[in-house]
């Protein structure tokens, strides 16, 4: 009897010993994966995983297309470019140094670009790849701490590699950009945090939120948050939570109401007023909607799992929830279009919802391969066609006249851009072009940054200087200004276009090809031509 409790012991001990360096492969034969056991995988595993990474990157790029010059990634190029020759854009630098002043990431391109001895539009497109795959990588490392079937893990993978341009809610964010940006690789560093704050790692959780703020201070704040709740949470301490949620109120308060004695201006206010997503009051009923699902299906699942806040997924949906709640309080008592201070609406506090979709695709792609999908092959492939294909549509849609992919070197399709670069190599490098404020938004533009493009000053527009407008107090008196010079620029005449443009040393004009002009424009197509004004 006494060898037999002997032998019966040292069994017990083997298999602790054994439990104590479970690889991810290990993991995944448990019934559940427990939040605080390492997920590191084995290293032939390791390299396959790589590889099918790499295939799926190469997917997304063609599924969801490449523009690196459109909306945001306008504003970033133009730092980069600025930040590789400073002689550029001398009568728009103050709506481009801003941007410069709070990231290192046009200096890390700029970088880059010298090290590498490559063009700025291949180094663009690699760190879009990196980027893209960096990102996958991260969210590969959460599904296996949330499921233990392998196929589940990719399921959720592939579920988020599908909908990479899915917009979040109303914020005027999708899950990654079709171009690269700051968020490009604050978010897969908020990912990477959030995997070792569940391994209990604290200290890399913080070296990996130092990162992501470093390249984008203010999504780097709202990641701590995430990982700092996700902490709380973890450990059950609900005292925590409620400090934590109650500090994040309070820090609110302190940052508007100081701001009491300080009289915003009226340009700056109406700078603000123009991103309509800053208010959730002012949101149509289906980013509403977007809003709540996540909260609902977060609590939904950590229902069905009893709320067994030992499991990680559990305790990402539970997470979610909480901070979901918060931004959304924070939001409705600080973010109001008719508030005295609109510096908490500038600052975006319905951000965190970024990371709470991350959270909802990867559950719901683990769970719908576990439920339905499984290891069948044609239901892999619907879910493929259905869902790749209805984001091909989408981007075709957002961006009709120019090439689903705009590779380095490749056919110009869109007329503007085609406008944009012949401003670029028959205009000097301090010239000076006007444009209609709402250019962005014309029939075939496709929201192609001009400064970006055609590397020369141009005018404020309503977009994206509006965007800097609202963020930076201090521009919002120049943008003003330019903006009134450059309304319906296209519609009025030439000589009232040369009084509201004489002081600003304008001497090329980009107008659509019906403006009706006796300006000599060397250059025009379909769509538009430029200008020189005399």
């Amino acid at each position: 009897m006494q060898s037999l409790l002997v032998r019966e012991r040292l069994s017990i001990q083997r298999v602790y010993l054994s439990s104590a360096t479970l690889t991810a492969a290990d993991i995944a034969l448990k019934p559940g994966y427990r939040a605080g056991v390492s997920a590191r995988p084995r290293a032939g595993r390791r390299t396959a995983d790589r590889w099918i990474l790499a295939a799926l990157t190469a997917l997304a790029l063609l599924i969801h297309g490449y523009h690196p010059y459109a909306e945001d990634g306008g504003i970033y190029v133009a730092g980069i470019k600025l930040r590789l020759n400073p002689a550029l854009y001398p009568a728009s630098a103050e709506f481009i140094r801003p941007y410069l002043r709070l990231s290192v990431f046009s200096n890390w391109n700029a970088a880059l670009v010298r090290g590498l001895h490559l063009p700025l539009e291949t180094v663009l497109l690699l760190m879009q790849v990196g980027t893209t795959w960096w990102l996958l990588y991260g969210c590969l490392g959460l599904a296996r701490r949330c499921f233990r079937k392998v196929e589940a893990q990719w399921g959720a993978v592939v579920l988020v590699m599908l909908c990479l341009t899915v917009p979040v809610a109303g914020s005027s964010l999708f899950l990654m950009d079709p171009y690269l940006t700051s968020r490009s690789i604050s978010t897969p560093c908020s990912l990477l945090a959030i995997g070792a704050c569940l391994d209990r790692r604290m200290l890399r959780a913080g070296m990996w939120m130092i990162v992501a703020a470093a390249f984008h201070p203010l999504m780097g704040i709202y990641g701590a948050g995430f990982v700092l709740l996700l902490w709380a949470v973890e450990r059950r301490s609900w005292l925590k939570v409620v400090a934590l949620a109650a500090g994040a109120f309070a820090l609110g308060a302190m940052v508007r109401w100081p701001q009491r004695g300080v009289v915003e201006t009226a340009n700056y206010k109406a700078a603000v007023l123009t991103r309509y997503y800053y208010f959730l009051t002012l949101w149509h009923w289906y980013e509403w909607v977007g809003l709540a699902a996540p909260l609902v299906l977060s609590l939904v699942y950590c229902r069905w799992k009893r709320w067994d806040l030992g499991r990680a997924d559990a305790l990402l949906a539970a997470t979610s929830a909480v901070i979901g709640a918060v931004s959304v309080g924070v939001c409705v008592v600080f973010a109001e279009p008719g508030s005295g201070s609109h510096l908490i609406s500038a600052l975006q506090p319905i951000r965190p919802f970024l990371l709470i979709y991350y959270c909802m695709f990867l559950l719901l792609g683990g769970v719908l391969v576990e439920l339905w999908l499984k290891r069948v092959w044609w239901r892999w492939a619907v879910l493929g066609v259905a869902v790749g294909g209805t984001m091909v549509g989408f981007s075709r849609a957002t961006y009709p006249a120019s090439a689903h992919v705009e590779w380095p070197g490749g056919a110009v399709r869109n007329d503007w851009v085609k406008a944009f670069l012949w401003v670029k190599v028959n205009t000097p490098m301090d010239a000076v072009v006007a444009l209609d404020a709402d250019y962005i938004q014309a029939d075939g533009e496709d929201g192609q940054g001009f400064r970006a493009i055609a590397e020369r000053s141009s005018l404020a527009d309503y977009s994206k200087d509006g965007g800097a407008a609202a963020a930076f107090p201090q521009v919002a008196d120049a943008w003003m200004r330019e903006h009134r010079a450059l309304t319906g620029l296209s519609a009025a005449s030439d000589a009232e276009r040369r009084v509201r443009l004489r002081e600003y040393g304008v001497g090329w004009v980009v107008l659509q090809r019906a403006a009706v002009t006796g300006f000599a424009c060397p250059y025009a197509n379909g769509l538009v031509k430029v200008c020189e004004v005399r």
